[in-house]
């Protein structure tokens, strides 16, 4: 069985306690690396290799990742025509095709050596 804390009052108490100890060690590390570190905080964080980097730009892998993102850039989306719509809305099924309603497959050129009929 859980045990409440509501229940015991010395346990929140004692919660209470630790966390504000908790607190205070964290406070005293953080002024000890600020005097230690005091141009820390005009960096902005991170280290200098990291925002050198991020100063660059964007990173392509190649050629073709470059041209597409330049494409995007150039080219917004725009919305499809009426007629374009009508295309698309025709040319996806409304049901799943089952072996019944699939037309017969048309007859190979080539036969197969595996297919061929071994009454030899």
């Amino acid at each position: 069985m859980p045990i409440c804390v509501a229940d015991y009052p010395c346990f929140e108490s004692l919660l209470k306690r630790s966390t504000s100890v908790e607190c205070d060690v964290e406070k005293q590390e953080e002024e000890k690396l600020k005097a230690k570190y005091p141009n820390l905080k005009k960096m902005g964080g991170g280290s200098a290799l990291l925002n050198k980097r991020l100063q660059k730009g964007q990173k392509y892998f190649d050629s073709g990742d470059y041209n597409m993102a330049k494409a995007k850039l150039n080219n917004p989306k725009k919305p499809l025509a009426p007629s374009e719509k009508m295309m698309l809305q025709e040319s996806i099924g409304d049901a799943i095709p089952t072996p019944e309603v699939l037309p017969p497959r048309k007859a190979s050129i080539i036969t197969s050596k595996l297919a061929t009929d071994s009454t030899n």
